[in-house]
């Protein structure tokens, strides 16, 4: 817990932070003796996860309740905690849309760009040169197994993910040898609330993964390497993915997305 603390503390911010793995970061974040802020739109669940750290861990906890995707948003989020050493930020708000590209709505495209890649840039401008004049810290960005080849009816969200995927690996390495510590992870499927919101189908329970599993792997991957990706199956299926044709891989993966999502 002491070297949790001395690399990453006293503050982690965790964005997203009112569900899924957002909240579960927090929790396990807490558990390592960090005090956390919470950031997300939904004050009630922000309210209620505080509550549970606060009495399970005895720490202090922060609430920002923003829409990141709105102007201003990542400065006002900085200006909140300006006053806290913030030793730890993991960018985890974000969500998906899937569908075939002509019937989705420019700006929920827009904003789930915005959300997925601008935010997570915007918030390291923000925290990463204090880390760097303090010589220690760390950063979370979100990638996906989705990262790794073009994924058709899930288009977009794909691209955000890689984005996020090259964003954290080389960042990783401009920064490693200055005692920040950053990290791309890749999530496969998950149980959380994105399959609803993305309106795709949730995976079989032998896939699909819990969310302290994710995130338990992915503080255990912080610090070590530049990007992890949780899971076998996931691991083996990005290593092929390299050496297979591109447009075979890109078939394969129109043919299983499709087959999972709610199409007009």
């Amino acid at each position: 817990m002491t070297s949790w603390q001395n690399q990453y503390g006293p503050w982690a911010l965790i964005t997203g932070a009112s569900a899924g793995l957002g909240a579960e970061f927090a929790r396990q974040i807490a558990q390592k003796g960090l005090n956390v802020v919470l950031v997300a739109r939904r004050k009630d669940r922000l309210n209620a996860l505080s509550q549970k750290l606060v009495q399970t861990h005895h720490l202090h906890t922060r609430i920002i309740v923003e829409d990141l995707t709105s102007a201003g948003a990542c400065e006002r989020v900085a200006q909140a905690v300006s006053d806290l050493e913030i030793g730890l930020l993991i960018n985890n708000a974000g969500f998906g849309l899937s569908g075939f590209y002509h019937e989705l709505s420019p700006e929920r495209l827009t904003q789930m760009t915005v959300l997925n890649c601008v935010v997570p840039v915007l918030l390291t401008n923000q925290f990463l040169p204090l880390m760097q004049q303090r010589k220690k810290g760390g950063i979370v960005f979100f990638a996906s197994t989705a990262s790794y080849q073009p994924c058709p009816t899930f288009a977009v969200y794909g691209a955000t993910k890689t984005f996020n995927l090259m964003l954290g690996e080389a960042l990783y390495r401009e920064y490693k040898d200055q005692g920040i510590d950053i990290l791309a992870l890749s999530p496969g499927y998950t149980h959380t609330e994105f399959a609803s919101v993305a309106n795709i189908a949730q995976a079989g329970t032998v896939r699909q993964a819990s969310a302290q599993d994710v995130v338990r792997h992915g503080l255990k991957a912080l610090g070590k390497k530049g990007s992890a990706i949780h899971g076998w199956f996931n691991f083996l299926f990005t290593f092929c993915v390299r050496f297979l044709p591109r447009k075979l891989v890109t078939n394969i993966t129109y043919k299983a997305l499709k087959s999972r999502i709610s199409l007009k």
